[in-house]
């Protein structure tokens, strides 16, 4: 991920934003969305289907119910209207704790050194697809048929992504178009992307297809004409017209309403300070991500009955709710001086420049998500088609005249040692961090409840790198870069590798393999992809939470349509496979209840 925020953190910087924001009213137009609901709701109200969250499943699965006009659809969001500075494809880079993030931190993890680590999670309109990367991949083959799920294999789940996609400016047989969901590629001019594909060829490394899972390829982006292209905005903002679909912000659910038949008919939640309970005639989605959807069930009474009982929650269902956590986790500690000819020029005036070229024309840097758009998918396990690192990248520039430093350091947990060192590094030339993340990480954590305040944030478990076999593959994907260096493509760009000094791994001899582990654990971060929380699987599989109709197992009137329904991790960035997630989950709803006649609608 090329990180080159054009966000120097100075007063007049912020100043200047402001005032262009002020003046720029029309990139963030609620016009575009449902008005808020939320203050006409009453106490008792009734609807047909409830969908709670409208992040990127959410937003999907309220639209697409909606589509019936007979069903009347409450859309409940904890959070408001996506933000002037959201839409902004290169500004993302500073959601993380601001405004539109839930603000959560993991618990110490003894594998990364009682690290904790910031977990962002959108709390707006969009969700976490309102303030992250924008990147869009599908993921390979083998990411969904080994789930093992009926219904969720490739060839099956490949249908719905084209129904909603609308690829543009490339041809690419693999994607839809004419759908609602804007997707782009943005081809870079960045001398470095050429040097780093013949570095990957001389390796061996061809092009990535979604049958073989391994080699290099460019991702696309959800970003149009300029601006973030979320689910949201793609779903809502042509729903907006439906009269049976009402949207409710800063809607907090406490709860599921649930009977002794274990039928869930409603929720209670807090809006404008007052706690109301909503009922359902039809079912209640929960699409309120891979953290907060487990949440929601727990305090519900439906989850592990022992850690329930013990904050005070009498248990009515016992299911694994809240288990099977899995991430990405990265290791960000492998940094190279490279020759300026390896970037396109920039000195510190550029800057003021690409400001007015974005607020004027909708083009420049900051149209662009920082997130660069060049991956490569490998494999050091031998397994065929099964990739077992993603190795991308995150370019410094000299004097890090776009201040990427300081996002860097809060959003990827980097130690306040290495930032000094990476920031003198960058006055002599241009620094390129190489960076392999797991794609199938071996360790999983888990989301608990911190007592049985269902308003407070839950414990987040990640427990990254507690499974030895995931230092291993790090090691693994830092020899793999080394070697990238290495090749004559890249060799001719002068790289100087920096070996960063922690006084915890000083005692290593730098470069050894036990030097390396001891940075992975200091340094290795969560790239922000949470799932699998409510694990899909049959009854028989004692972790399963839903089947594979996404019905919450032993309840009625009950789904979960998200990211935490993923049995296992998908290879690369999640946002579009929960995008899908959320198509299917709503076709599903859709099939059941039009199939034949409810009397309860």
């Amino acid at each position: 991920m090329n990180f080159t925020s054009p966000c120097p953190t100075t007063p007049i910087f912020a100043t200047l934003i402001n005032t262009l924001l002020t003046s720029q009213c029309l990139l963030s137009p609620v016009d575009l969305f449902p008005s808020d609901y939320g203050p006409k709701l009453q106490d008792g109200d009734q609807f047909d289907f409830i969908v709670v969250g409208g992040g990127t499943a959410g937003s999907v699965v309220a639209s697409r119910l909606s589509e019936n006009r007979n069903w009347k659809v409450l859309l409940l969001e904890a959070g408001g209207y996506p933000s002037a500075e959201s839409e902004i494809p290169m500004m993302c880079v500073a959601a993380v704790k601001g405004a539109e993030d839930w603000g959560y931190d993991s618990e110490p993890s003894p594998g990364v050194e009682n690290r904790t680590m910031c977990c962002p999670r959108g709390k707006a309109l969009g969700g976490s697809g309102a303030i992250n990367g924008m990147i869009y991949l599908h993921g390979n083959r083998e990411d969904f048929d080994s789930w093992e799920e009926e219904g969720w294999d490739y060839d099956s789940v490949v249908e719905y992504y084209r129904r909603f996609e609308d690829l543009r400016g490339v041809e690419d047989e693999r994607f839809g178009k004419g759908g609602e969901l804007k997707v782009i590629w943005e081809k870079s001019l960045q001398p470095l992307r050429q040097v780093l594909i013949d570095s990957f060829e001389e390796l061996g490394f061809g092009k990535f297809t979604e049958e073989n899972g391994i080699g290099h390829t460019y991702a696309y982006n959800n970003i149009w004409e300029g601006r973030r292209f979320s689910t949201a905005k793609a779903f809502l903002s042509t729903a907006e017209p439906r009269k049976n679909l009402h949207l409710a912000l800063h809607s907090h659910v406490e709860k599921l309403l649930v009977d002794e038949s274990l039928k869930v008919t409603g929720v209670k939640v807090r809006i404008n300070g007052k706690l109301l309970k909503i009922t359902s005639k039809g079912e209640v989605v929960l699409s309120a991500g891979a953290v907060n959807s487990p949440q929601i069930l727990m305090n519900s009474g439906i989850g592990p009955r022992e850690h329930l009982e013990r904050v005070g929650i009498r248990a009515v269902k016992n299911l694994k709710v809240g288990r099977n956590l899995q991430d990405h986790l990265a290791f960000t500690g492998l940094a190279y001086n490279v020759a300026e000819s390896a970037l396109l020029p920039k000195n510190r005036g550029d800057v003021i420049d690409e400001l007015y070229q974005y607020f004027m024309h909708r083009s420049g840097p900051l149209s662009k998500s920082p997130a660069e758009s060049l991956i490569l998918f490998a494999n050091t396990k031998r397994q065929p088609n099964r990739p077992s690192l993603e190795v991308y990248h995150i370019i410094i520039y000299k004097d890090d005249i776009y201040g990427a430093l300081p996002f860097l350091k809060i959003a990827w947990n980097l130690p306040e040692g290495a930032v000094q060192q990476l920031k003198a590094s960058s006055q002599k030339s241009h620094v390129i961090l190489l960076v392999p993340a797991l794609t199938y990480p071996a360790s999983t954590g888990k989301v608990l409840l911190d007592g049985s305040d269902p308003f407070g944030p839950p414990k987040i478990f990640t427990n990254h790198l507690g499974d030895e076999d995931d230092v291993q593959t790090l090691l693994d994907g830092i020899r793999l870069c080394q070697n990238l260096t290495r090749t004559a493509a890249f060799s001719a760009q002068a790289p100087e590798p920096l070996f960063v000094s922690l006084p915890q791994c000083e005692r290593f001899e730098p470069d050894g393999d036990e030097y390396w582990k001891c940075l992975v654990r200091n340094f290795a971060t969560t790239t922000h992809h949470l799932v699998g929380t409510c694990k899909m699987g049959s009854e028989r599989d004692p972790d399963a939470v839903v089947d594979s109709r996404l019905r919450v197992h032993g309840t009625q009137g009950l789904r979960v349509v998200d990211a935490s329904v993923m049995p296992r991790i998908i290879s690369c960035n999640v946002n579009a496979a929960v995008t899908m997630i959320g198509e299917k989950g709503a076709a599903m709803i859709r099939e059941d209840w039009e199939r034949e006649t409810h009397e309860e609608l």
